[in-house]
């Protein structure tokens, strides 16, 4: 069928492929599923620098156990058949189409644009709390699968200094739909917090392993507030259709989330708009960090504007 992996993954074809990394359809033959195995380029099997940046990425993404984020299943090394060892993560194999497809037919309906933003927001949200910023959030990112939106591509996904607002308060994190149990017939997904030992871990990591998440060198400079940048210009990009930016500077810009020249602070005149809605994007694009809302509060208005409820305030108009 394919080349095997450690005797047991067998790689179909791939799927997708990055600037260091490859991400292939296999199946897992112990399990007998398909899932997604990702192993970096066997040029750069020496390449110290790219070696941690899978295992960063695997770590982060592990960490977080979000049910909108694919789950990790293992990771670890791998001789190829030609003896090369590179590093591997087996992950959720995901089917669906990215969030770009949707938006090259047109802008979204609110109602759709504020499900998807939410899930981010309560990705986002749960990172934060965890000391994780994502720092490459877009719309290539996020992926509509046929299980729910699911936040992908954790690369460029940094730990947070002490003092960056990395902690969000757990008074309100435990009212996101991650962290407690949502009424039947919602359109949500809900998963308890798992123990990394508990049902369902195929892997035996090292406990170091198991830590807090180390940062990239190049995106150490990252703060939650910077997400918050970022899920404020993905909305912005599905109510409307189009990007604050010119095409040349939009990914520099975007992804940074905090260059000397942020876009102005928008204005949202689309009829039917809710305006609450209108001013939360504003709130998220707000050109000073401090004037931004945390992850956690933009993740609860979110919600509460599908529930149709009063939301709360944004930090700012």
């Amino acid at each position: 069928m394919g080349t095997a992996i450690l005797r047991r993954y067998v790689l179909i074809g791939a799927i997708g492929q990055g600037g260091v990394s490859t991400v292939y359809r296999a199946v897992d033959s112990v399990r007998g599923r398909q899932l997604a195995v990702k192993i970096l380029a066997p040029t750069l099997a020496g390449d110290p620098g790219a070696r941690d940046d899978v295992r960063r990425e695997a770590l982060i993404t592990d960490r977080l156990r979000h049910p909108s984020v694919p789950r990790v299943f293992e990771y670890g090394d791998a001789p190829l058949p030609d003896g090369t060892v590179v590093p591997y993560v087996a992950l959720e194999l995901l089917d669906g189409v990215p969030l770009t497809e949707r938006l090259a037919d047109g802008r979204l309906d609110w109602p759709e644009a504020v499900r998807i933003a939410a899930t981010a927001a309560d990705v986002l949200a749960v990172a934060h709390r965890r000391g994780v910023v994502h720092r490459d959030l877009s719309a290539r990112n996020v992926m509509i699968a046929t299980d729910g939106v699911k936040i992908i591509d954790f690369g460029l996904a940094t730990a947070t200094r002490p003092g960056d607002g990395a902690t969000e308060p757990a008074s309100r994190a435990a009212d996101l739909p991650y962290f407690r149990t949502v009424a039947p017939g919602r359109d949500r997904t809900v998963a308890p917090e798992r123990d990394s030992a508990g049902p369902g871990r195929d892997r035996g990591v090292s406990g170091r392993d198991r830590g807090a998440p180390p940062s990239h060198p190049k995106t150490a400079f990252a703060r939650p507030a910077d997400d918050v940048y970022t899920l404020g210009v993905l909305l912005y990009e599905m109510l409307t259709g189009r990007s604050p930016y010119p095409p040349a500077v939009a990914a520099t810009i975007v992804a940074a989330g905090r260059a000397a020249h942020l876009a102005p602070t928008p204005v949202l005149a689309i009829p039917g708009l809710p305006p609450p809605l209108r001013d939360l994007v504003r709130a998220c694009m707000a050109k000073r960090p401090e004037d931004r809302p945390a992850s956690v509060d933009v993740a609860l208005n979110l919600w509460r504007l599908l529930d149709g409820a009063r939301p709360l305030e944004p930090s700012v108009n």
